[in-house]
């Protein structure tokens, strides 16, 4: 009984974690949903394309981060990446920074646009915003493909 318990726990850890459709499955190649979606991995911008009547990942793209300094940046911080306590030091509406997918984005000019309300974003702001994201626009590939505007680069560890 005991180790029936611990497989069924094993198990559903495991389906948790390794969801399907979560954005670690993003590679070229790999079956999307939806012709049109974007999605930025690690550096790199897929679209999901129709090839051969499959629906497919396409190549990854690299994307280049963005040239806007940070209003809380040092000049020397940019040789150590987008960090965790970059993105916290950034968490006010005036210089907004989330991780969304191991990507840091700058979103400071999306908050008075948001079509949900500037506290949508604002709640976002110095945090890793990945599960408030996907909650709201899982899928949905007009919001993904908005956020990669605000793309600064892959979060650092």
């Amino acid at each position: 009984m005991k180790k029936t318990f611990t497989a069924f726990a094993f198990a559903l850890v495991l389906s948790v974690v390794v969801a399907p459709g979560s954005s670690a499955s993003v590679k070229a190649g790999a079956t999307c949903k939806k012709a049109g979606l974007i999605n930025i991995t690690g550096g790199l911008k897929y679209t999901c394309v129709k090839k051969s009547g499959k629906l497919t990942w396409s190549k990854g793209v690299a994307v280049k981060p963005s040239a806007k300094p940070s209003v809380t940046a040092k000049p020397s911080a940019a040789a150590i990446g987008y960090t965790m306590a970059r993105v916290k030091a950034n968490a006010k509406s005036s210089s907004c920074w989330t991780a969304i997918n191991g990507n840091v984005y700058d979103l400071t000019a999306w908050i008075k646009a948001h079509p949900g309300g500037e506290g949508s974003i604002i709640s976002l702001c110095g945090t890793d915003g990945t599960q408030d994201f996907l909650a709201m626009h899982r899928g949905q590939s007009k919001p993904e493909s908005r956020l990669a505007s605000y793309l600064l680069g892959p979060l650092t560890k």
